[in-house]
């Protein structure tokens, strides 16, 4: 009696061991699988997101934001910054602006002198600098992160497209660090690949 119990509980745990292992297994092999899936699904959602059109300056400047984010208009004084709307996603994970601005210096002064101000007085981990050209206009995009008053990281992402007449048309883009999906490079380049610049 006692062996038919011994070997009943031996088998049980047998079959206990071989069930983790294959929990484990499939974890293993299907985890990366699964993950995969769920990226490409939030990649889709964002590629598909239905955008609403915005215009400024008279219809000299166009672009697009997602649908179902908040948006609020402010103007400001000094006469450097024209034009300039909020955005928040529904989420409130993502924020940040479109601005367009007025001055009379080169794009790439303009963001060196920018950099130069900012050192010193904001802790960055890592800051980047990169040439892009959006709808055949030159402009740079900047990615860095930087640390905010409460000791947070914000990964940031920033392009600067340079028009005509001392014009900046500027798209920016603040996530939490902890907060930050791949797929939201996806929204940023819709943003920032639907200007439309007029003049």
């Amino acid at each position: 009696m006692k062996l038919l119990v011994v070997k009943r509980t031996f088998i049980l745990f047998l079959g206990i061991i071989i069930l983790a292992l294959f929990l484990v297994t499939v974890d293993f092999t299907f985890g990366p699988i699964a993950s995969t899936f769920k990226n490409s699904m939030e990649y889709q959602k964002a590629e598909r997101q239905p955008l609403k059109k915005y215009s400024a300056l008279q219809g000299e400047f166009e672009f697009y934001l997602p649908m179902d984010w908040t948006t609020m208009e402010e103007t400001f004084s000094g006469g450097e910054i024209i034009y300039n709307i909020f955005f928040v996603s529904k989420d409130k994970k993502i924020h940040g602006f479109v601005q367009v601005w007025d001055i009379n210096k080169p794009l790439k002064q303009f963001i060196d002198e920018s950099k130069q101000a900012a050192v010193g007085v904001i802790d960055f981990k890592y800051y980047r600098v990169k040439e892009v050209t959006i709808n055949n206009n030159k402009g740079y995009l900047l990615d860095y992160s930087r640390k905010d008053n409460n000791d947070k990281y914000i990964k940031s992402y920033e392009t600067f497209v340079e028009g005509a007449n001392g014009r900046i048309y500027r798209a920016s883009f603040f996530v939490e660090e902890q907060n930050w999906k791949q797929n939201y490079l996806i929204l940023f380049n819709r943003i920032t690949r639907s200007f439309v610049i007029k003049k």
